[in-house]
């Protein structure tokens, strides 16, 4: 046997068995991919010295040829595994252009002879050259193994013990002898004992994961929009999980290029662990590494790698989602089975075209969906039969319709069927259908099913519960229901802004005016210039009476909205006659108010409209209405129970309209 497999070595609180090829970290077992324990081994072998990275990679990729990017991610991945850098300790050196050296001070010992000249369960640390300064000549200590085969007890357990000195032996015989020594290491150890040497005993299971931004180490800015499409992948292929409580990816982001504690992390998204990893992507080779943490005890569970051709890059993802639900032991149907086992090919040019998409769909802005609307143009050029193309370019016409854009809804709608169309399995294609069978259709029950198979498809689509509440169950006044689909969405993704805006509206709504203020008050104290929360506060204000404050919302919003000349005009309106000075403002024909909102004249006219309302001339109110109904304005879903239309909902012609929306 050679001195690798003689040796054992311990450094920090980490302990590197070669002849096990294990790492424990206390007694928590760290498996490692083969390539990175041999990087390791050699490393901690070499503790101190310079090791050359052509050197490294002879001594563990043997003749086998391979890239210096294999190493690097290497090094990558044991990094991660060790915590290097964290909290100023450091394990792994890189000296620049040349390559690696282990700087964490290594203590070597010999595993002590059990039965049989077996390995036995005890370690008998030898001092060395580097630890001779903190451990007394000629002391033993001696650690447990709890894992190492010894002879079975009468009930056919193991009592986990080897033998050590003479004077040990005489009480370590039998069941009674192995519970003795457990009874000394207690005392000695103290009540930690179990969890450092027999790692996480009864620690809850894994319910709820984050996957945090995954690493790009192609050393390419220009792969960015791949490396985070990768990750939005791995998302929605672990969010399918029904047993599993996923954070979406607007909330995970938040942490990209970041160094916070994962216990802090784990606490801000409420999940027990989350993932690590990172991309490299060589022309159409793809390789993706990832790894399992708990979040209460930064503990890593599990570790691996994997290639693949580009082409097969989203099997790829869901043979990473399979081994994750299997380290958690989940137990998943059949469909759930079914999807992670599913081969997807995908052309490589439409795919890259695709993650393009979405990266600048991401963006959550109208240049960014205009943008992603060539892109997956473009990828459907590639391949018409691209379904998840079809499903981009469906999300993006319909913010667009939503950020009052025109009117793009048609086009979201022949592209959300095209998807489905081409698979059924898109849940972000139903609920982008299901926003279309409101916001074009009216058509309130079959958005309401498309908006369960959604959920059913992706219990963890923060979107679908989002927009299940806030566009379908709201304008129906099933405010409960709605309040409870958006609290979903916040534990599904709490850093969304939107999501707490939209839940501050629905309290709105519902009449709580107290909590819609402190729901406002909470997105405005994250982001002062968020504007969405700027426009519902005008609104709150408007129904409090509270004027001043209504203007200075208003101000906000034209300010972020890119209309200074408008919030310089409100402020002198109202300076001059107050707020009914500014309601006359508006309520005026579009084309003669100086405070249009843009260049969509439909926008200005219903804005006039609300006006109307407010100022108490109804029929003006409700001939614009009527107008805004033709047009389909999509604020209108919300015209049985915003109560800027309480004065009408008397009139004939206002129930009329709310019965031709199926509101009534």
């Amino acid at each position: 046997m050679n001195k690798a497999l003689k040796q054992v070595y311990e450094f920090g609180p980490f302990v590197l068995d070669p002849s096990e090829r294990l790492v424990r970290h206390g007694a928590a077992r760290m498996e490692l991919p083969p390539r990175a324990f041999d990087t390791l081994l050699t490393l901690v072998e070499n503790n101190g010295r310079l090791l050359e990275k052509d050197a490294l990679m002879q001594t563990v990729w043997g003749d086998t040829v391979v890239e210096e990017n294999n190493l690097s991610q290497v090094i990558y991945l044991l990094r991660k595994a060790l915590r290097d850098g964290e909290e100023g300790v450091r394990y792994i050196e890189t000296v620049p252009k040349r390559g690696y050296r282990f700087v964490a001070e290594v203590r070597e010992f010999e595993p002590g002879e059990g039965n049989g000249g077996g390995r036995s369960g005890l370690y008998s640390i030898q001092p060395t050259a580097s630890s001779s300064e903190s451990v007394e000549a000629g002391l033993q200590v001696e650690r447990l193994r709890p894992d190492t085969p010894g002879p079975l007890d009468s009930r056919g357990g193991r009592p986990h013990i080897g033998r050590s000195s003479a004077r040990q032996r005489g009480w370590m015989q039998g069941v009674l002898g192995g519970l003795a020594m457990v009874a000394v290491v207690v005392t000695l150890l103290g009540a930690g004992w179990k969890q450092r040497w027999f790692g996480e005993v009864g620690s809850s299971p894994i319910r709820s994961i984050a996957v945090l931004p995954l690493q790009n180490l192609s050393n390419d800015a220009n792969q960015e929009y791949f490396v985070d499409g990768m990750t939005d992948e791995l998302i929605t292929e672990l969010a399918q999980i029904r047993e599993l409580k996923v954070v979406s990816k607007t909330s995970i982001m938040q942490y990209k290029g970041t160094r916070i504690p994962l216990p802090q992390i784990g606490r801000a998204l409420g999940v027990d662990a989350v993932v690590e990893g990172s991309v490299l992507r060589s022309g159409d080779r793809v390789r993706i590494t990832a790894q399992l943490i708990r979040t209460a005890t930064d503990r890593h569970i599990w570790a691996e790698a994997y290639d693949g051709d580009l082409k097969d890059v989203l099997s790829l993802q869901a043979r990473v989602a399979e081994s994750i639900t299997n380290q958690v032991k989940l137990n998943l149907s059949a469909e759930e089975s079914g999807r992670l086992r599913t081969v997807r090919a995908v052309d490589p040019e439409a795919f890259d075209l695709y993650l393009r998409g979405r990266y600048a769909w991401n963006q959550r802005n109208v240049e960014g969906f205009k943008k992603a609307v060539e892109y997956f143009n473009q990828a459907i050029e590639k391949d018409p039969n691209f379904a998840l193309a079809y499903s981009g370019l469906a999300d993006c016409y319909t913010l667009l319709t939503l950020f009052g854009e025109g009117s793009t809804i048609a086009e979201a709608k022949a592209a959300a069927e095209k998807a489905l169309q081409l698979d059924s399995t898109l849940a972000e294609a139903h609920t982008s259908l299901a926003a279309v069978k409101i916001l074009h259709d009216w058509d309130w029950q079959g958005a309401e099913q498309e908006f369960h198979r959604a959920i059913e498809l992706n219990p963890n689509f923060a979107q679908a519960h989002h927009w299940y509440g806030n566009l379908l169950l709201d304008p129906q006044g099933r405010h409960d229901e709605a309040i409870a689909e958006l609290q979903r969405a916040q534990e599904l993704d709490p850093l969304s802004l939107i999501i707490q805006a939209d839940t501050g509206f629905a309290y709105f709504l519902a009449g709580r005016y107290d909590v819609a203020l402190q729901a406002y008050q909470k997105v405005v104290a994250a982001n002062p210039n968020f504007l969405p929360v700027h426009y519902y506060l005008t609104q709150y204000y408007l129904q409090t009476g509270e004027y001043d404050l209504w203007l200075k919302e208003s101000v906000a919003n034209a300010r972020l909205a890119g209309y200074p000349g408008r919030a310089e005009f409100l402020q002198q309106l109202y300076s001059r006659g107050g707020f009914h000075s500014v309601m006359l403002e508006m309520a005026k024909p579009v084309g003669s108010d100086k405070l249009a909102i843009g260049s969509d004249s439909r926008r200005g006219y219903c804005a006039s409209t609300q006006a109307n309302a407010l100022l108490g001339r109804k029929a003006e109110a409700l001939s614009g209405l009527e107008d805004c109904y033709q047009w389909n304005g999509t604020g209108l879903i919300y015209l049985k129970v915003d109560p800027l239309w309480a004065k009408l909902r008397g009139e004939p012609r206002f129930q009329d309209l709310l019965w031709r929306m199926h509101l009534q």
